[in-house]
């Protein structure tokens, strides 16, 4: 199933870059210029999630548009994408009446912007685990007590460790780049070479034991998660 992604984007190249990259991961991207089309087309057909600039080309800002969009639609994700990163303009995006899910600043990976998307659509259409404990075969773990139990027997990982296996938790029987896991685990601003992801998945495995081996490895590619 394909998700429709409203991109609002005046810059025509960078909006097409995005709408490649989404494309091959079934994430449909129509792209308006400026805030008068991004609320025509927000008339005119539903979707999955609204990508929004704050600068943008004509009267129209993105501050506005999301507040026009939020009081047609108070359901839809809508994610800032932005170069304005001033706090003032971060709390004004997700603060009353705009109320973005999300304020993502340029630059930024093009894999984190596809995860955070996911995410919020999958959250938005209930296909994800709203409680704070995520279960996968034998492993289950407690994200707010930050455990991990395999069979019930508490597993001891480092803050790294974890935060990785959180990932390949959600995106179970999803395959997941090194690129992706450096920059949503490690951060995107990570000056290091991608075998950090290599050495930490070998650590991880050894510490999950029999469930360590569900971690795939896909040569030249990168590693998911089996489901049970």
């Amino acid at each position: 199933m394909k998700y429709q992604v409203l991109m609002v984007e005046d810059d025509s190249r960078f909006c097409k870059i995005i709408s490649g990259f989404f494309a091959k991961h079934d994430l449909e991207v129509t792209c308006a210029d400026n805030g008068d089309k991004a609320l025509a087309l927000f008339d005119e057909q539903p979707f999955d999630l609204v990508l929004l600039d704050v600068g943008l080309s004509g009267a129209l800002d993105g501050f506005y548009v999301c507040k026009m969009i939020r009081a047609q639609n108070q359901t839809v994700p809508v994610m800032f994408v932005t170069a304005r990163g001033d706090i003032d303009d971060q709390l004004r995006g997700v603060g009353a009446p705009c109320r973005a899910d999300d304020y993502i600043v340029k630059p930024y990976s093009e894999q984190v912007l596809l995860l955070k998307s996911i995410t919020l659509i999958e959250r938005a259409k209930g296909l994800l685990n709203s409680s704070r404990v995520r279960r996968s075969g034998g492993i289950e773990m407690n994200l707010d007590a930050h455990e991990v139990f395999i069979g019930g027997e508490l597993i001891p990982l480092k803050p790294r460790q974890f935060d990785l296996l959180a990932v390949l938790l959600e995106s179970a029987g999803r395959v997941l780049s090194r690129q992706q896991l450096l920059d949503t685990v490690w951060g995107y601003d990570f000056y290091g070479d991608d075998r950090v992801v290599d050495q930490s998945v070998k650590k991880l495995r050894d510490a999950l034991g029999a469930e360590g081996a569900r971690i795939q490895t896909l040569h030249r590619v990168g590693y998911k998660l089996m489901k049970p």
